[in-house]
């Protein structure tokens, strides 16, 4: 019997030493198992929640679009098979269809580097997307919102031409400093 303890004892240690080594040499597998904060760190793209909320979190903050760069995000729509939608840091653009991608937990547990991903969208905006399975095989189709860019929008103002007509926003109603007399009747 004491054989036995000792034997389970010894199979603990070993096993909780290999996990502590997992994490000393494996790092960013073991410290970024969620897309979201993994992708924050890499694109320096400061929001929060879930990764189907970051499209509407981006708007008025970050720039947003159907064309890749390098360290955007490609955001994934929320589905069935991923109701928390993904985040994907683009490391590289193969052309105009192609991108490379950084993520994390797309394979649960894992950071994955260099994952081709392609767009499968009819007009190119890249709202269908397909990733690498291994070799030249891609899985299923993804909805996808498109990309966050690591800057604010920018306002384009049309027609620059001294003979230009622009329109003006109507003047913003002020807000009143005190209330009402509520007690009046």
């Amino acid at each position: 019997m004491a054989h036995s303890v000792a034997g389970r004892a010894a199979r603990a240690r070993s096993a909780i030493n290999h996990r502590y080594r997992r994490i000393a040499t494996d790092f960013d597998r073991v410290s970024y198992l969620w897309c979201v904060p993994y992708a924050r760190k890499l694109s320096h793209i400061a929001l929060h929640g879930d990764a189907f909320l970051w499209w509407a979190e981006a708007d008025g903050r970050y720039a947003r679009g159907n064309h890749p760069r390098v360290g955007s995000l490609l955001a994934f729509r929320s589905i069935p098979r991923m109701p928390l939608g993904h985040l994907a840091v683009v490391v590289k653009v193969i052309d105009s269809r192609e991108v490379l991608v950084n993520e994390a937990n797309w394979v649960p547990d894992t950071v994955t580097r260099n994952v081709p991903v392609i767009d499968v969208s009819p007009d190119n905006t890249w709202s269908e997307v397909r990733q690498s399975t291994g070799g030249d095989s891609f899985g299923l189709t993804y909805p996808t919102y498109g990309f966050i860019y690591d800057r604010t929008p920018q306002t384009t103002i049309a027609g620059r031409t001294p003979d230009a007509e622009v329109a003006e926003a109507p003047a913003t109603p002020r807000l009143r400093t005190n209330a009402p007399n509520r007690n009046l009747k």
